[in-house]
């Protein structure tokens, strides 16, 4: 019989209840909460999976990294990686409106362990407009304002899950 940690406990009751979304890259390359994987695992967009609390809401899903530019230095985090926003509940495997097209991470050299993080939001509206914002620059994703993203949008968190990476 095989060991069962607390970790594990925590884990299990988590994904029990669909608190955890499965993310999984190419390669079959799973976010597994604070697994590691490296910037070539994750240089493409990920596919997900999630049981929706509420099949007619609709979702957002946001990643960040909260240790740009290092893991002792975070004058640019959070880094906005990714926001797909009006995920259907019906279709959560369905991520076609992005807010912020997904860039992989880019951990620096000697920049120590990043920390990459999913968020998925349940919408106040199932269609809602989001206010644009600038994103085709690297300075264009630093700093962002996650806490006000949030607020202003009315999201609701409902679930996270995140990844481990370093630079190469």
């Amino acid at each position: 019989m095989p060991l069962l940690t607390t970790e594990m406990n925590i884990a299990s009751a988590l994904k029990k209840v669909n608190l955890i979304p499965e993310f999984t890259y190419p390669g079959n390359k799973e976010v597994s909460l604070g697994n590691t994987l490296t910037p070539s695992d994750t240089a493409e967009q990920p596919t997900i999976n999630f049981v929706p609390p509420e099949q007619s809401a609709s979702y957002t899903l946001v990643m960040t990294d909260p240790d740009a530019p290092s893991a002792t230095d975070h004058k640019f985090g959070p880094w906005r990686h990714w926001i797909s926003v009006n995920v259907s509940g019906n279709d959560p495997s369905n991520l076609s409106q992005h807010h912020t097209p997904y860039i992989g991470p880019g951990p620096g050299p000697d920049t120590g362990v990043h920390r990459y993080l999913f968020l998925l939001f349940k919408q106040a509206q199932p269609a809602q407009t989001f206010a644009p914002m600038a994103h085709e620059e690297k300075p264009d994703r630093r700093n962002f304002q996650l806490k006000q993203f949030v607020t202003d949008n009315q999201l609701e968190l409902v679930a996270a899950n995140f990844f481990l990476c370093t630079a190469p």
